[in-house]
């Protein structure tokens, strides 16, 4: 079977190879990819992340959304982050908060059993063989685990004993270091055997409530046992020959996206774009019925007209597309399953209340947007990775590809990004420069990396050079 993959993860090209002959649909793919980066993208993703998925079904000509997104614990305290507070000058300067007080639950592994369940064709042993093997005879960092460690190894991941132990002869030695995890790898094992759902109900979720425990955090077994996803809260959205499919809440991606389709289709207007991200900031981002609220949002719109990216097609013309994220990262390692705990609940994007805001039991904000493309040409998915970004940036893309029919010229065209204050960050030739503007290098990861996969005739797949360009197919 002929399959494609797109990717800002640079090792899911080496797993979907190693699985290659064995004749992997586009699920299996998918599968070995996630699982593989959790372990790879250091930093940039943990084995405790969560994301949102979009996909295509084949047979019964159907698009899907399902939301694996963190949830906060029941019992969850923020007015504890304040001492954990750090400072990175990663992006220039952000704030967010280390220690395992900031985990919230994660919804990766339900989204791994849904696709094995579902759709994936081959045993999940051979689907875990290549991050198993990986994470035990070790691995250099990824180029973008490079970028974000050199701000933030020693201020968020050298502060814990385990961590600190485990990742020291990288201290100074982040191009040619070897970083082995021999405990993670076990950990991955017994998934393979027991299934993916043990992370949530079986001895996985028992060692990481130890840690949790011992060291002040507010997960309990009930939280892990009671996480649920949400599927099919999507739209349809049309835009031009272009049929839009992705999620309607309560990630707030997805309408941020139409958004920016919706002021770029009548020009660039920066004015209009900062509305555009304050009215995010003012009301979209609160807890408590957001899916309704987005829904109504959505709705009148179709009326008118550090996170990682994995895409995969066959030929079979079943399609995925998922983002997904940790956080920053909290810095701690749980010593029995060598998984890092995010930390989402200290990052101010995903809990806009702050760092002492008092969120229990609600899914957090989220900016992913994978999205299913329907059209003349065929099925096409398309995500990217990069917090608030994500929206503009495929928004960008979109309207490339609605004037050019050229997935990968849309993708490589310049980018620029408004923020709700005023500023203005932009690539080289994307807009009229002035004084007001911050010139960024050519193909800057601030863009996003904007990954497509599909299947047109043939299967078909685009990286994005802001973020690894990996690109796949069997």
């Amino acid at each position: 079977m002929k399959v494609s993959l797109s990717s800002t993860a640079e090792y899911s090209s080496k797993a979907a190879e190693s699985i290659k002959d064995l004749k992997p649909n586009a699920a299996d793919v998918l599968i070995t990819s996630i699982v593989t980066s959790m372990v790879t993208d250091l930093g940039v993703v943990a084995p405790t992340s969560a994301g949102l998925l979009t996909f295509y079904d084949g047979e019964a000509n159907k698009s899907h959304t399902i939301d694996g997104y963190f949830v906060s614990p029941k019992n969850f305290k923020g007015n504890d982050h304040e001492e954990h507070r750090v400072v990175l000058t990663y992006g220039g300067y952000v704030e967010t908060c280390k220690g395992v007080n900031t985990f919230a639950i994660p919804g990766i592994y339900k989204i791994l059993d849904f696709l094995y369940n579902k759709y994936a064709s081959l045993p999940l042993d051979k689907l875990l063989e290549f991050p198993i093997k990986i994470a035990k005879d070790g691995f250099k960092l990824t180029q973008p685990s490079k970028d974000y460690l050199q701000h933030s190894l020693k201020p968020l991941f050298m502060w814990h004993d385990y961590s600190k132990m485990i990742l020291d002869n990288i201290t100074n030695d982040l191009d040619d270091g070897i970083v082995k995890l021999n405990k993670l790898s076990d950990s991955l094992e017994h998934l393979s055997n027991e299934g993916f759902n043990d992370f949530y109900i079986g001895d996985i979720s028992k060692e990481l409530l130890k840690t949790i425990i011992n060291e002040g955090g507010h997960a309990t077994n009930e939280d892990f046992s009671n996480y649920k996803l949400i599927e099919d809260s999507k739209f349809n959205y049309k835009y031009k020959n272009l049929n839009l499919t992705g999620h309607s809440g309560p990630s707030i991606g997805g309408l941020m996206v139409l958004k920016y389709i919706e002021e770029l289709s009548n020009g660039i207007n920066i004015e209009s774009l900062i509305n555009v991200y304050k009215n995010r900031q003012n009301n979209y981002e609160f807890f408590g019925d957001r899916k309704s609220f987005i829904q109504k949002e959505i709705l009148n719109l179709t009326k008118s007209s550090s996170t990682i990216q994995v895409n995969t097609s066959d030929e079979m013309n079943n399609h995925f597309s998922i983002t997904f994220s940790s956080g920053y990262g909290s810095g701690v390692l749980c010593k029995n399953t060598g998984m890092y705990f995010n930390n989402s609940l200290g990052e101010i994007e995903l809990n806009p209340q702050g760092f002492l805001g008092d969120t229990k039991g609600d899914r957090l904000i989220s900016n992913m947007s994978p999205l299913i493309i329907q059209s003349d040409s065929g099925i096409t998915t398309i995500g990217s990775p990069g917090a608030d970004r994500i929206s503009s940036a495929i928004a960008q893309v979109l309207l490339n590809y609605s004037r050019s029919d050229n997935w990968e010229q849309s993708i490589n065209q310049p980018r620029f990004h408004v923020n709700g204050d005023g500023s203005v960050r932009a690539e080289p030739g994307s807009l009229e420069m002035d004084n007001n503007i911050t010139i960024t290098d050519e193909y800057d990861m601030y863009f996003g990396g904007v990954c497509v996969s599909g299947l047109n005739k043939e299967v078909f797949s685009f990286g994005d050079k802001r973020r690894g360009d990996t690109s796949w197919l069997s």
